[in-house]
């Protein structure tokens, strides 16, 4: 069975193949079968080193957030990995080190509410 998808250019119909559009002749992008089934994630190239860390994902903008708004150091640590270099070494911040945080920051939580 063929699919068709709309044009990039002029939004007619052609079929899933054609690299470019039999009306208005812009070019189309034409996914292989491979790069169709391969997840995005595993699109993204490695990090290689510590320069290439965005600047969210770093240990020194994970331990500010820490202090000045919890809930986003949450957010960082539980979507993904927080970097920082040691020794040269490009490490990552270990899930039990995140649920340690979590649980010393539930717990301030808790005695606070308790004084109230």
């Amino acid at each position: 069975m063929t699919s068709l998808v709309f044009c990039r250019g002029c939004a007619h119909q052609i079929h899933e193949t054609a690299t470019s559009c039999p009306k208005c002749g812009a070019p189309q992008v034409v996914l292989t079968k491979s790069a169709a089934a391969t997840p995005a994630a595993a699109l993204t190239p490695p990090i290689q080193n510590y320069a290439q860390v965005p600047w969210y994902r770093k240990r020194w903008f994970a331990g500010l957030c820490i202090f000045l708004f919890v809930p986003a150091y949450f957010l960082i640590a539980f979507t993904g990995d927080i970097y920082f270099e040691k020794n040269g070494e490009l490490k990552t911040i270990s899930k039990n080190e995140k649920f340690i945080v979590l649980g010393i920051f539930i717990i301030i939580v808790f005695i606070r509410a308790m004084r109230d």
